[in-house]
């Protein structure tokens, strides 16, 4: 447990909303939120940045809207981590591991 929160992190998930957000959307977050982490517009476009929530969304009935749904989630995801590792300086080998290419072992 104390390592969990001593290590910079990205966060990427779908969740069915809640009192503060009443839609189910995917989400994605940076953990401690880097500097300029929020400036990014994501993929697809009708992702956005929630300053209320601190994480981007994407809600729910936008990604249903897509024509290839599972696609659009993924292109989020994908969009949402390539992000983070820009942002928060990590190995440039770590984002290309969002398009199933591998991290370098080291």
């Amino acid at each position: 447990m104390h390592n969990a929160g001593t290590a910079q992190a990205v966060e990427v998930g779908w969740w069915p909303g809640d009192a503060r957000y009443g839609k189910a959307a995917f989400f994605a977050f940076a953990y401690p939120l880097p500097e300029g982490f929020a400036d990014q517009a994501l993929a697809p476009s009708a992702a956005r940045w929630d300053a209320a929530l601190g994480e981007y969304i994407l809600d729910w009935d936008d990604v249903r809207a897509i024509p290839d749904p599972a696609a659009g989630a993924l292109e989020f995801a994908r969009s949402a981590f390539r992000h983070a590792c820009a942002v928060c300086g990590w190995d440039p080998g770590l984002a290309a591991s969002a398009d199933s290419r591998l991290p370098p072992v080291t």
